[in-house]
């Protein structure tokens, strides 16, 4: 009877020094302390899908390797720009997220070097200095992704 009356006490001891190591060596990334600032931007972002619509952007990305190949069409009259830049976004944890620059080695072609996905669900944004595209892959099952404009 004795060591039960100490177990139950020691073993809330016990988890909570566990989940007290565990919360502070884990980052879980930063909640937006502006809100309405937030907010207001979302017209920008919209008028970035909107763009892409307008130049009839889109895309396909081919991670393989340590290589990402992106595929940009685009109508006649749309001169792509040198270099995207391509984030990685992992669904869950921000610390997790990659961002990386590939260049034009063709017209149309993009590559450039990438480390390592981990395994899961990453939300992928192609983006230029006026458009953007998004789409989303699971790692490693999918190492393509197509990806067309947001419609109005």
């Amino acid at each position: 009877m004795v060591w039960l009356v100490i177990a139950i006490p020691l073993s809330s001891v016990i988890y909570g020094t566990f989940f007290l190591i565990v919360s502070i060596t884990s980052f879980d990334g930063m909640v937006v302390d502006d809100y309405y600032k937030e907010g207001k931007q979302i017209n920008r972002v919209l008028k970035r899908d909107q763009a892409a619509l307008l130049h009839g952007l889109s895309a396909q990305v081919t991670v393989n390797e340590g290589l990402a190949t992106v595929f940009v069409a685009a109508k006649e009259s749309y001169t792509p720009p040198p270099a995207l830049e391509i984030n990685f976004i992992y669904s869950t944890r921000a610390g997790q997220d990659k961002t990386i620059f590939v260049e034009q080695t063709q017209p149309g072609i993009y590559k450039g070097a990438i480390p390592e996905l981990e395994t899961g669900r990453w939300n992928v944004q192609i983006s230029s200095d006026d458009w953007r595209l998004m789409g989303s892959m699971r790692a490693p099952d999918e190492s393509t992704v197509m990806i067309k404009p947001l419609t109005k």
